[in-house]
């Protein structure tokens, strides 16, 4: 089992509240739920307590399996693009039917939204939004080809808020609506 690492102090989760620079030199704190590591000073939305770990240095924070802040970048250490890229895609593939937007990601990522929408496209040749549809889709599909729930809670599973929106892509993306899609499986069967 993996190290947890130390909790923080009251005196160092202050620091850490309130963004205090003056801490930058005595510690760095990880992110159990996202993995990063990030000096106290870190604009970046406050974590909770009990996901915070105490680091005395990024090698040991690494060692551990947490990689520097974008966005405060500890000790002037970069997380590469294509690391920082494959870490937000992995999240997606398992949050994509939750209400994910480009601010909770750059939240959660430790980045700006701007720079977030443009490293993922420069990377991966398509915006967030294109890529979470994408996710969507393709487990809409799956639900339509092998489950006999019904279009709306379909929609809903996959993170569509309306069922009316949900056919509206799908039928943009597919040149079909879901239930023709659905009908054209089951005649396959």
């Amino acid at each position: 089992m993996m190290n947890e690492g130390v909790r923080p102090t009251d005196e160092q989760w202050a620091a850490i509240e309130t963004n205090d620079k003056t801490y930058n030199e005595r510690f760095l704190y990880g992110v159990h739920s996202t993995k990063i590591c990030c000096k106290p000073s870190c604009p970046s939305r406050l974590p909770h307590r009990e996901k915070v770990c105490i680091f005395h240095s990024l090698e040991e924070a690494m060692a551990q399996g947490f990689r520097p802040c974008k966005r405060c970048r500890p000790e002037n250490v970069i997380l590469p693009n294509d690391e920082w890229v494959a870490l937000i895609n992995a999240f997606l593939e398992t949050h994509y039917m939750y209400d994910v937007t480009l601010d909770k990601l750059a939240a959660r990522f430790h980045g700006s939204k701007f720079h977030l929408s443009r490293i993922y496209k420069e990377m991966t040749g398509e915006t967030l939004t294109q890529h979470i549809t994408q996710l969507r889709l393709t487990e809409a599909k799956r639900l339509l080809n092998n489950t006999t729930l019904r279009i709306h809670e379909i929609a809903a599973r996959v993170g569509f808020h309306s069922s009316a929106y949900f056919v509206a892509v799908f039928k943009q993306y597919e040149q079909q609506t879901p239930k023709q899609y659905q009908l054209k499986a089951r005649n396959k069967r």
